[in-house]
């Protein structure tokens, strides 16, 4: 997947309604579970942690397809 820097990260950002599952991470305090389900119902498992780039921001361009940010820096893609 290619992704410009200049697509704010919000765009991918997963909007969840529920964590499932034990806590696999907890990172800066914030458990990370083993897996999430977003508000249409689609489930989606831990992944690991988002990159940020050389200026801070989270990096989309290391996500790959299928992959998503869960705030404010868990990385999530679909089961």
């Amino acid at each position: 997947m290619t992704v410009s820097r200049s697509l704010p990260h919000e765009y991918f950002v997963l909007d969840v309604n529920s964590n499932l599952g034990p806590v696999v991470a907890v990172i800066d305090g914030r458990q990370a579970r083993a897996s999430v389900v977003d508000m249409n119902g689609r489930r989606y498992s831990f992944a690991g942690v988002a990159g940020r780039d050389e200026n801070g921001r989270l990096d989309v361009t290391s996500l790959r397809r299928g992959q998503w940010i869960v705030a404010p820096n868990l990385v999530y893609e679909q089961a």
